[in-house]
């Protein structure tokens, strides 16, 4: 039985000269995975590409990632084969969307693909999967990889999604079911320090760049979520917008 349209995803990653806002991106990588029926159609190599960010490596990324100043001096991302590559993508996925996909907007301003967070748009733990992080979800399945190279960790990321979920469908599918779906974004304004234990055991995560904690609920759950919100805290003003696939992790 026939699961929705077939799409082709573009799983991508990056990595950066470390995590402020104003880091630069020093790597990225791509690999497509098509979907048929939610079950997985074909895969492409990953393209991987660098580019000099102009500044040195701290010594933690140099570690990090294996890339050295000498490595990168004078690469520039080729941003046309990126562009004729993105070209047949319907939607883009990062293990970490909020981290990768804003950064890469604010690198390439044509990007307005909508984007999917493999870490967020599905109940890994719910499916009986042990840890949080890319690496431990994939250790659980018995595969392993060293990560921190885009290259490594995109390809490693195309594999984990192209795992079967419980109803036999790829784990890649239900992703994108879940991201497609509207969701309703709830900032708790006005909310004092010291209940920021609270809020993250609610769920809240903190968005430096907003500076405030949000959740994203069911928008039929959205004004329950506010009145729980000002049981936490009479101080607390909550604000709410519907976002959808190419918003929310617009940055």
């Amino acid at each position: 039985m026939p699961h929705g349209p077939d799409i082709r995803i573009g799983v991508i990653d990056i990595e950066t000269t470390g995590l402020a806002e104003n880091a630069k991106i020093i790597e990225i990588a791509l690999v497509k995975v098509s979907l048929i029926d939610g079950q997985l159609g074909d895969m492409t190599a990953p393209l991987s590409m660098f580019e000099d960010p102009g500044e040195p490596l701290a010594d933690d990324i140099a570690r990090l990632t294996g890339l050295s100043d000498l490595y990168l001096a004078g690469k520039r991302f080729d941003e046309e084969l990126l562009a004729d590559q993105l070209d047949d993508v319907d939607v883009l996925l990062a293990f970490n969307a909020s981290f990768d996909i804003p950064r890469l907007r604010r690198r390439f301003d044509w990007l307005d693909h909508p984007a999917v967070c493999a870490m967020r748009d599905y109940d890994w733990s719910g499916a009986g999967y042990e840890g949080r992080t890319q690496r431990a979800l994939l250790n659980h399945a018995g595969l392993f990889y060293s990560p921190h190279r885009a290259e490594i960790d995109t390809a490693a990321l195309a594999v984990l999604i192209s795992l079967p979920a419980a109803d036999g469908r790829t784990i890649a599918a239900h992703i994108v079911d879940h991201g497609k779906r509207p969701r309703a974004r709830i900032a708790a304004h006005g909310a004092p320090i010291e209940i920021k234990n609270r809020l993250r055991e609610r769920g809240y995560r903190w968005e430096s760049h907003r500076r405030m904690w949000t959740i994203e609920v069911d928008p039929a759950a959205a004004a329950e979520e506010e009145r729980a919100l000002r049981n936490i805290c009479q101080l607390i003003r909550p604000q709410r917008e519907v976002v959808d696939w190419y918003e929310r992790y617009s940055g």
